[in-house]
């Protein structure tokens, strides 16, 4: 990205290649590939428009203020993570779990009906794995009840379940 200042100030956030009037002067939108270089565009008022800071997950954090900072080569625009509410974060896990949950287990939903429709057994393993899952669900939920701050709640990593149930 780059961004078109003037004396100091930001006149606009250029996003994609684009053809440009500058003090009457167009510019084709290859001023922006390697043909220029940044030196080049500077002299025009193009610069580097580069993010600072880290956007962090957005199940824990929300509105990722950006505040544009214009410096002599460039636009920097730091990221402000604001920590959402603990108990919202808390429920939005506990019905992903529940939504991960029901969706792997109506993918073998069709041999428990199988069996009660026809007898024909489950295989082995089968009854165990579905066990396993519910009890991993609950014991995750609980661990999201438990947990006292967000921190807590980051580094139980939900997204690598159901993969491992144990």
């Amino acid at each position: 990205m780059w961004a078109r200042v003037n004396v100091g100030q930001l006149e606009e956030i250029i996003s994609r290649p684009k053809a440009l009037i500058i003090n009457n002067i167009q510019y084709p939108k290859s001023i922006f590939g390697i043909s220029w270089s940044d030196i080049e565009r500077k002299a025009i008022g193009i610069v580097p428009y580069v993010y600072s800071g880290t956007r962090k997950n957005e199940m824990f954090y929300k509105h990722r203020e950006e505040s544009p900072d214009v410096r002599e080569n460039s636009v920097v625009v730091n990221y402000i993570n604001i920590v959402r509410d603990i108990n919202e974060i808390k429920t939005k896990m506990k019905n992903q779990i529940n939504e991960v949950l029901s969706a792997s287990l109506s993918q073998t939903d069709w041999v428990v009906i199988r069996k009660a429709d026809t007898g024909k057994e489950a295989p082995v393993d089968l009854a165990q794995w579905r066990t396993d899952l519910r009890a991993r669900a609950v014991e995750l939920e609980n661990a999201i009840d438990g947990a006292s701050s967000v921190g807590e709640l980051e580094n139980l990593n939900i997204q690598e379940w159901p993969r491992n149930p144990r």
